[in-house]
């Protein structure tokens, strides 16, 4: 099987074991390793250029995150995110960029809104193009610009804590028909807001952005199921 992981660079990262849990975190919530797939010690471990030990550890970690499950004559296999679980962290992630896009309104530079003005822009450029990954990136940097923004440390680390969800979710919300245009509004019409220093509005989009982004996410897996069943 053809290598998903990069090597870890073990004169960087320490301690490996964080490093490697990090890792496959990350990679089974952007989607890098599927729900179903097998989590083989010895093939991770070879794959991140490790011992098997920071692996098992990592693992353990993730089972009891939900992440990874033991399945029977299988061995261990990414989880698949419950709908509940991605419903409680749509309803979370409204909140916290919620109250992140309030506290911008209030505090943005403007050199902050010039960078926002460029990231846009980017988006709608690569929209255009239907250049998903590129648009992927550009909206991440818009959202992380905005937490920077907002000057709360603690709110940026309670969001980051969501991020490789958001990722993941991203994705599949994106193969809703419209919707990489519709998103791209949201955040021009956001940066509207803010450029106005409307803490209300800014709020209120912020929080309407996350619940059309849920019901995108969950019409593209009701779709799924259907073509499984058929």
């Amino acid at each position: 099987m053809e290598s998903l992981l990069k090597p870890i660079d073990l004169d960087t990262y320490q301690p490996v074991r964080r490093e490697v849990y990090r890792v496959l975190r990350e990679a089974i919530l952007t989607g890098k390793l599927q729900p179903g797939q097998r989590m083989v010690e010895r093939n991770l471990a070879r794959q991140l250029g490790v011992s098997r030990t920071p692996v098992r550890e990592a693992i353990r970690k993730l089972e009891l995150e939900g992440l990874v499950e033991h399945v029977p004559r299988r061995g261990v296999v990414v989880a698949r995110i419950s709908k509940r679980e991605a419903w409680e962290i749509y309803s979370i992630r409204a909140v916290l960029e919620g109250l992140a896009a309030r506290l911008a309104a209030e505090k943005i530079t403007p050199k902050q809104l010039e960078k926002l003005e460029e990231l846009v822009r980017g988006m709608e450029e690569a929209r255009m193009r239907r250049d998903l990954k590129e648009l992927e990136r550009l909206h991440m940097e818009y959202n992380e610009l905005i937490y920077q923004a907002a000057e709360s440390p603690r709110l940026h680390q309670m969001i980051s804590s969501l991020v490789d969800y958001i990722v993941g979710f991203t994705k599949v919300g994106y193969a809703v028909p419209g919707r990489t245009h519709a998103a791209t509004r949201e955040h021009r019409e956001l940066l509207e807001a803010l450029k106005a220093g409307d803490a209300d509005r800014a709020e209120r989009l912020a929080r309407q952005h996350i619940e059309n982004s849920r019901q995108a996410y969950f019409a593209q897996l009701a779709l799924e199921e259907e073509r499984t069943v058929d």
